[in-house]
Order: structure tokens, then sequence, then C-alpha cells
């Protein structure tokens, strides 16, 4: 389930060869695609540690493939965190709060992929122009905008939350750890 999670949230980008909205708002995408191998997962396993388990898989992958970068390795790690956390908080690794809260902060990871693009602006169109061609960055750089930014955010999470509000609706988690009397 973990690597299907992975999948899940890469996918997505492949949309970006064939136009930049579907690399840029790619997180978009993957908070409804991954929300259901993150539910089975967190549903089979109602231990400490998916979340993070989930991150540093994605992390892995993209560096593998030569996808990831500094800002993306600070977002699994620190995303990662923040999503065992709010499990912990929530739900005690078994709450359905704590699933949809953690696959919240976690569905945002994609986006730190691209947040370069808002950081450093040059850099990244140029990598862009060199393997996409000038349309392609004429294009990206149109869509660029603070708005769009925030957009991407709110859009990401409320797809997220609704996502796994749906899949957990009627969630009984499996308990591994019987008490013995």
């Amino acid at each position: 389930m973990a690597a299907l999670y992975v999948v899940a949230v890469t996918l997505p980008e492949f949309l970006g060869f064939i136009h930049p909205f579907g690399w840029t708002y790619s997180a978009v995408f993957a908070a409804v695609l991954a929300a259901w191998p993150y539910f089975k997962l967190n549903q089979q396993h109602p231990m400490p540690g998916m979340a993070i388990l989930c991150a540093m898989l994605l992390l892995m992958v993209n560096f593998l493939f030569g996808q990831g970068h500094e800002y993306f390795a600070l977002g699994c790690v620190g995303l990662g965190c923040v999503a065992e956390g709010l499990r912990k908080l929530f739900g005690n690794y078994r709450g359905r709060k704590g699933v949809i809260a953690s696959y919240a902060a976690l569905s945002l990871i994609p986006f730190t992929k691209s947040i370069v693009l808002w950081i450093d602006y040059e850099t990244a169109m140029g990598l862009v122009i060199s393997r996409m061609g000038d349309i392609y960055a004429a294009v990206m750089g149109r869509m660029l905008s603070k708005y769009m930014l925030l957009s991407m955010i709110i859009l990401t999470l409320v797809l997220a939350i609704v996502t796994m509000t749906i899949l957990t609706a009627n969630w009984r988690p499996r308990d591994q750890y019987h008490v013995v009397e």
C-alpha cells in the first residue's frame, strides 16, 4: 500500500508533459488520487510511523529519479513529522480525525516540489526552458502569481480533507493490540 501511495502521488506529475498546468497543480490531483492508498495503509496498520514512512518513500523515489531538491526534502521531512504529530494528537494512531488531519498535511508534499518556481524563479525557469522549451516556459510563467499559489494550497487542502472524510465515513480501524486480562 505504501508503494501504491507513492505511485498515486507521482502519477499526476506526468500531466506536466502535456501542459504546465498539470505539473504546477500536481498536488491538487494527487490529493484525490493518493487518498485511498493512505486510508488503506492506516486501516491495515494503525501504528506510529505510517505518515513518516509515506513521506520518506516519496522522498527516496523522487531523488532516485532525479526529481528531488532541497525544498522538496525539507517538505517531506517537515510535513511528514507534522502529519505524524497530527495523527498522534487527534487519534492516538487509530482515530478517524487523526487520519484526516495527517493526510491533509501529507497532501502538501507534492506542492513543495513546485515551490521552487515561486522562490527561485530565474533558476527554475532556466531549467524549464532547457528541458521543455520556450513556449512551455512562457505558459508556466503566466500562471505563477501569488493568488495562484494561494488557490493551489487551499484547493489541495480542501480536496484532501473532503476525500479522506468520505473514505473514512464508516471506518473502523483494525485493532492489532488486544488486551489480555
